[in-house]
């Protein structure tokens, strides 16, 4: 039976190599080890527990609309591979040992196919696009670039910046707002105990003495009753709503006033236009500096976006290159993007510079949105606090004050 091991090796070169092997025994894995021209430091065996059907768990994952890897593993596996190719090592091998050494699984079994697809006389763009479009299309042109140019090596340690800097900024993000949600989640939790366990046991109190609740102690106890006992009736009713909302977000017509209003709340809607000019600034910075043409760069760029309002914008902009014009005019047109990346598009055009005034652009906004994120998130923290504090503070109050007023009649 085949078993999983965890190996670690080092390579002629001294550096360390870590990865996973399924073999019927240790002596196979040594064999398969040598034969990669490392050697062997460490091998131990992996308990993993066989789940039925477990090659299919992350494609229903994608169908929930969760991804099947994240912003570090399209990282990683640029890193890897570009600095395998520097070694010397042919695109196959190297694919071959990164399908066996990715740690995500699905990225693994696309690493596997995209291996045979090779050795049957493919590019690697090509057995890369064939994956039904598991890697995203901005790599999948790279990689094309690059081979037609043969620069693949270079181009994949670009593009290895490309997604560090993009997974930089998503860890940035989810950071700053850890602490916000888990402060919301408590405080939601305490409510509902308050309003579920604590309010009828004083509303009984209150009812033997022959007193009336307060007003806001009253909606509260109310509001939990008819949870509690309409909870079958609430639930469904929620997730139909929800189900709702996220159908007529899909529609087009739903998209485009999903995606307006992100861009015009708030406090929230600055961090999002900034976070999504940086995406688009990096994107199209990434391609041009690779040799893509503007325009195919420009819908590249726009899948990166995902905002419908800021789509119909950089389709204008592919008008009006069509027509002759430059990016600047149409981008401050759709006052989509924020103004001073228009100007440094502007200056960009003029002096020919635009892929390294597009990539300055890139880590101006990316710094702004870390910047804007941790102060929003240190201000918050204490908010939310002094909120939770008033509302219980509140309960509390109307429900005691009475109650002291009794005992002073006593």
């Amino acid at each position: 039976m085949a078993l999983n091991y965890r190996y670690q090796a080092k390579d002629w070169q001294g550096n360390k190599i870590s990865g996973t092997l399924i073999a019927a025994n240790e002596n196979e894995v040594l064999s398969r080890i040598r034969s990669r021209g490392l050697i062997p430091l460490e091998i131990k065996k992996q308990r993993y527990i066989n789940l039925p059907g477990k090659e299919n768990i992350l494609q229903y994952l994608e169908l929930l609309g969760l991804k099947q890897y994240s912003s570090r593993d399209l990282m990683i596996f640029c890193r890897q591979f570009s600095t395998m190719l520097k070694a010397g090592i042919s695109v196959l091998h190297a694919l071959n040992v990164l399908s066996e050494q990715m740690e995500n699984r699905a990225f693994r079994a696309k690493l596997k196919a995209a291996s045979s697809t090779l050795q049957e006389g493919s590019d690697l763009a090509g057995a890369l696009k064939l994956q039904k479009d598991f890697f995203p299309p901005l790599l999948i042109n790279m990689v094309a670039a690059a081979e037609a140019g043969g620069v693949l090596d270079s181009f994949m340690e670009r593009m290895a910046t490309h997604y560090e800097k993009q997974h930089d900024m998503e860890e940035k993000i989810r950071s700053a707002t850890a602490y916000p949600l888990f402060i919301t989640a408590v405080a939601a939790v305490v409510v509902v105990v308050m309003i579920i366990f604590v309010l009828p046991q004083f509303a009984n109190i209150f009812n033997s003495m022959g007193m009336e609740m307060p007003l806001f102690s009253r909606i509260l106890l109310t509001a939990g009753e008819k949870a509690a006992y309409y909870w079958y009736f609430f639930i469904p009713a929620i997730i139909l709503l929800l189900g709702a909302l996220k159908w007529y977000a899909k529609t087009q017509r739903g998209r485009l006033r999903v995606d307006n209003l992100r861009l015009k709340l708030p406090l929230y809607g600055k961090i999002y236009s900034q976070n999504a000019a940086a995406r688009f600034a990096r994107t199209l910075g990434t391609l041009l500096a690779g040799g893509v043409t503007l325009h195919r760069a420009l819908q590249l760029a726009d899948s990166t976006v995902g905002n419908a309002v800021i789509s119909k914008t950089i389709s204008e902009l592919s008008d009006a290159l069509s027509s002759g014009d430059t990016l600047a005019a149409p981008m401050a047109a759709g006052k989509c993007f924020p103004p001073l990346l228009t100007e440094m598009v502007r200056v960009g055009e003029e002096t020919g510079t635009l892929d390294q005034t597009l990539e300055r652009a890139a880590n101006f906004y990316e710094k702004e949105v870390s910047y804007t994120v941790e102060r929003l998130g240190t201000i918050i923290e204490p908010v939310l606090l002094l909120a939770v504090g008033l509302f219980i503070g509140l309960l509390v109050f109307s429900i005691l004050s009475p109650m002291y007023r009794v005992f002073e009649m006593i």
